[in-house]
């Protein structure tokens, strides 16, 4: 015993008593400093806890980036007011709305943006609810989910609904994921006092069991009220400014201080009393006990305490938060059960209390001790049967997700979400985000088929029921831009170009049978020109040989006067000649005037046919229409140029040439009267023979005109005659190529309609959209919510059929992002960065985090305390199986958690629960099995079997006592609201009982009695 009481915890256990006055005013001098000087930790934790999800998840980065990237301030953390009357809402509860709006706008402090349907009447549609009963308002908040800021703005929001007056028939809500952690983090700080005193209340009852002393009960649940009022305070000190705390930080720190304090506590008082009983004065035995039980506490908090200090290398907040604090404050409770715990019992010793009572029978477990050494191993089976029983359930453990679950039905948050889902489509709040990030703007009708691409191959995820994106904003394909769909519109265009045309060929082939009829026609106004133009040759050639005659009468007149009889012959039948040449003048005028406004109808005709084919686009396509536009040019020009021309002077020359005859006529009439009046008027009749000389070399040069005008009129009827046959020609092949044409468009219109049906198929699934299309105003609203301002991020929304804080939108989440890396290689979009997030999408990343964040933690602390077992011990064979016992330990309290909540409760187990658990049991569970181990080794001179009856005997009710009471303070935690709590206060507390009752009783006394002196190698027992 004296060799115990040399060194260091030796020299503290006579520190203590000797200055026991002065230890006690300095640690309650300090609670109360700290704490006047300090905020108070929950002051420090409201201003700077640490977000729930670690920036660094990929889901946090992707809604920053998102943010930035759409210009959206607080699309970090939204919150959303739902608003709902079961009586449909009335123009009371919409100027409430807006009100509420111009409010929260106004609180620029705590509200980023406001998304409206007064600033936004595009969103009315999606928030409010078909049944015209409730409306929801996302309000976009400052800071980021789970941190005091945005905790606050969830506040601020909440006390502006219900300063804003409302009918008594509109009930308002705020929820929303930030909502949802904010009511989780003040539900889990409100259950801390009620777990706190629930702890200290079972604990004193415990402890009153235990020593029958008001006295000693007290003097434990005194030092972990001060090792409480300390942690709190250094914790609060450290906090502000470099140490990451959170909620749970104090809620986990207060449970499992009040257990470990009170351990320790129980583990000196029992010593205590042993030397007591031994007969060491009061000084003595507290000095003695200290220094015998220090090592074991040291390397029981060290244990605990290292473990603990793990979880600060955790990316989860949680974990960060927890982990620190606990260390912290299982330090300082360590320094006040060596130091503060030793003072009060000598003060209370030296005045005749905290004195033991009848000593417990040991025989109990003494007995247990040797039924464990005499049949190790079935004792060893049987444990082992009892703790793999209880592991069998682990396998089939289901992590939890959701955060609504966790707290009470009834907070602001989850009543919003009772309210949504009783007026809105599932998810419809909760969506995924799909994020893609490109090289180059987006907005380009190759890179929108690509995006589609994407939309299509996440829309064919299981579980996912619409995607909405650039490419279908509301939730479908852009009718307008499928290819099945532009295709049956060019088909039906072409369709009714086509009918037209068959509409049209009726009057093509008039056209053709009018240029038919006029070919004929020309050909016989040539004929007939050419006719003409012989007759006025002959009467060109007779008008000259009249004129001939006529000047061989006037010379006959001159040589025979006397022949008058023969003259007056002659008269009579130039008389009659120039009568009918008279009349045949006037029918050639009348037939001329008749031609020419034949011709001049033609050309008219002529004209208007040139005019409809010079407006018709369709010609202008067609080179056989242009060429009959071009004959038909030539002939209308020849007709009015030529033609007309010809005709007109040939009319004038016939009418001069009647009028000529007419008076050729009269002055014979005269000439023929004159005769027989020859004798008297023989110069008469000369002067008369020479005007009639004239008259017929008028008459003559008239004949000459006409047959001028006549040859004109034949070579114009001629040229239009070649026009005419090359417009018949023309006019044949234009309805054979118009027919052609017809039958093309519609073997198109027929293909294109084909091709439109079929490309409908989503199995085939054409797209084309060109970038211009978003300047329609239409699509304004999907290009700016969907396409990033600088067209390089495309954002889509996916909506799910499974709750979105559930596992299947997990796995969902992580299909479809998969989905998409898949569909974007060999598009304009490969190389571009993918992104999810949302709510499923970042309990996805949560989960990963848990995975990674336990692997590590797990083995750095089973490293950690398997060090500190060897540094102690000095053994190889002893640490190894006691670090084993305790991982069989913690597999069974998990399995029985899983076994009681999710069999028999029905709720899953949090994921938190799993690694925290691990923590505590492993640093817990490796401290019992240290203390019991260790009297074994102590109590071993006589050989280790006896040596494992006697430690049982001897420790058997201290651990069994300490195991209850730290049980106790856990099981406490399901006192609280939280179900995360309460999980993981049943997890630990139910783990300690099994570590108490069956591992540190059966499991480890049957393995050190089979293993023998082997325990304590390669160091022999008193080495």
């Amino acid at each position: 015993m004296a060799r115990h009481q040399h060194g260091t915890f030796a020299r503290l256990g006579r520190l203590v008593t000797r200055y026991a006055g002065v230890i006690i005013v300095c640690w309650v001098a300090a609670a109360a400093g700290l704490n006047l000087a300090i905020p108070q930790v929950e002051k420090v934790i409201a201003e700077r806890s640490a977000p729930f999800v670690p920036t660094t998840a990929e889901s946090v980065r992707a809604v920053q980036e998102m943010a930035n990237r759409f210009q959206e301030s607080g699309s970090q953390a939204l919150a959303f007011v739902v608003m709902s009357n079961d009586n449909g809402l009335t123009d009371v509860d919409r100027e409430y709305y807006r009100l509420l709006v111009d409010r929260l706008r106004a609180d620029t402090e705590h509200v980023a943006v406001v998304q409206d349907v007064i600033s936004r009447p595009a969103l009315a549609d999606s928030m409010n609810s078909a049944d015209g009963k409730a409306v929801y308002l996302p309000v976009g908040l400052r800071g980021s989910i789970g941190t005091p800021e945005v905790g606050a703005g969830v506040a601020a929001v909440r006390a502006a609904t219900e300063e804003q007056v409302h009918s008594e028939h509109l009930e308002v809500h705020v929820t929303g994921p930030s909502a949802t952690i904010a009511d989780e983090l003040h539900e889990t700080d409100s259950s801390i006092a009620m777990i706190t005193v629930a702890t200290v209340v079972l604990i004193t009852i415990i402890l009153l069991l235990i020593y029958r002393s008001v006295l000693t009960a007290l003097i434990p649940i005194v030092a972990i009220g001060i090792s409480l009022a300390v942690s709190r305070a250094v914790i609060a000190l450290l906090g502000g400014n470099f140490l990451p705390v959170s909620t749970f930080t104090t809620a986990l720190t207060t449970a499992i201080v009040l257990g470990a304090g009170t351990d320790y506590g129980v583990f000196l008082i029992s010593r205590f009393h042993e030397h007591r009983r031994a007969g060491q004065a009061p000084d003595t035995a507290i000095a003695t006990a200290t220094s015998r039980v220090a090592a074991v506490i040291v390397a029981s908090g060290a244990t605990v305490a290292a473990a603990c200090a793990c979880l600060f290398l955790a990316e989860i907040g949680i974990f960060r938060t927890t982990g620190p604090g606990v260390s912290i404050s299982i330090v300082i409770t360590l320094l006040v059960a060596l130091t503060l715990i030793p003072a009060m019992l000598t003060v209370a010793a030296r005045r005749g209390h905290a004195e033991p009572r009848r000593a417990p029978s040991a025989r109990y477990w003494r007995s247990s001790g040797a039924r464990v050494v005499r049949k190790p191993v079935p004792v060893l089976a049987l444990s082992l049967v009892l703790l793999i029983a209880l592991a069998a359930f682990l396998p089939g453990l289901r992590l939890s997700f959701d955060e609504r679950g966790v707290q009470p039905a009834d907070t602001d948050s989850n009543l919003g979400y009772a309210g949504l889902r009783e007026h809105f489509p599932a998810n419809e709040l909760l969506p995924d985000y799909l994020l893609i990030e490109a090289d180059h703007d987006l907005r380009n009708p190759e890179s929108l088929a690509a995006l589609e691409t994407v939309s299509a191959a996440v829309a064919k995820v299981d579980g996912v029921n619409t995607v909405r994106s650039a490419t279908r904003p509301l939730g479908e394909t852009i009718t307008e831009a499928s290819v099945g769909y532009q295709s049956g519109e060019v088909g039906k265009r072409l369709d009714a170009a086509a009918n037209e045309l068959a509409e049209g060929q009726g009057d093509a082939d008039r056209l053709a049978g009018g240029a038919a009829d006029l070919s004929d026609a020309t050909g016989a106004l040539a004929e007939g020109a050419g006719g003409l133009s012989d007759g006025t040759a002959r009467l060109a050639e007779g008008s000259r040989a009249a004129v001939d005659g006529a000047g061989k009468l006037l010379a006959g007149l001159r040589e025979a006067g006397g022949g008058v009889g023969t003259a007056a012959e002659g008269a009579a039948r130039l008389e009659r000649g120039a009568k009918q040449l008279a009349e045949g003048a006037r029918e050639l005028a009348g037939t001329l005037t008749s031609a020419y406004q034949q011709a001049k109808s033609l050309a008219d005709s002529i004209g208007l046919a040139l005019e409809g084919l010079n407006a018709s686009p369709l010609c202008g396509a067609d080179p056989f229409c242009r060429e009959v536009r071009k004959g038909l040019n030539e002939v209308y020009h020849a007709n009015r140029d030529t033609l007309l021309s010809g005709l007109r002077r040939l009319a004038e020359g016939s009418r001069q040439l009647a009028e000529g005859n007419g008076r050729l006529a009269t002055q014979i009439a005269r000439l023929n009267s004159g005769l027989h009046e020859a004798e008297q008027g023989i110069q008469e009749l000369a002067t008369a023979q020479r005007r009639f000389e004239r008259k017929l070399g008028e008459l003559a040069a008239g004949a000459g005109e006409a047959h001028r005008g006549a040859t004109e009129l034949a070579e114009g009827a001629g040229r239009t005659a070649d026009g005419a046959e090359r417009v018949e020609d023309g006019t044949a092949e234009l309805t054979e190529s118009t027919e052609e044409l017809r039958g093309g468009l519609r073997e198109a219109a027929d293909f294109l309609l084909n091709l439109g049906t079929a490309a409908k198929d989503p199995a085939i699934g054409g797209f084309y959209l060109p970038a211009n299309a978003f300047d329609n105003p239409d699509l304004a609203l999907a290009s700016g919510y969907f396409l990033s301002p600088d067209g390089r991020t495309a954002r889509m929304i996916v909506l799910g059929d499974s709750d979105p804080f559930g596992t299947e939108a997990m796995h969902r989440a992580r299909a479809v992002r998969a989905a998409a890396e898949r569909a974007v290689p060999e598009t304009p979009l490969a190389g571009s960065r993918i992104a999810a997030t949302g709510m499923a999408a970042t309990n996805a990343d949560l989960d990963d985090l848990v995975q990674e964040d336990f692997l590590l933690v797990a083995l750095l602390a089973l490293g950690t305390v398997l060090v500190i077992l060897f540094l102690l011990l000095r053994s190889v064979l002893a640490p190894l199986y006691l670090l084993v016992s305790v991982v069989l330990s913690y597999a069974s309290a998990i399995g029985l958690s899983v076994a009681v909540w999710q069999h028999l409760l029905g709720q899953n187990l949090h994921w938190s629960v799993a690694p925290i658990s691990f923590i505590a049991l492993v640093a817990v569970g490796a401290d019992y099995n240290l203390l019991l181990i260790s009297r074994i080794r102590d109590e071993s001179a006589r050989g280790t079997r006896s040596g494992v009856i006697r430690a049982v005997g001897a420790t058997g009710g201290v651990i069994t006592s300490a195991g209850v009471i730290f049980a106790a303070s856990m099981f406490a935690m399901m006192t609280g609201n939280v179900t995360t709590l309460a999980q993981i206060g049943f997890t630990v507390g139910a783990g300690l009982l099994i570590d108490t009752f069956v591992v540190r009783t059966l499991t480890v006394p049957a393995t050190a009695a089979l293993l023998g002196e082997a325990n304590w190698w390669p160091r022999t027992r008193g080495g």
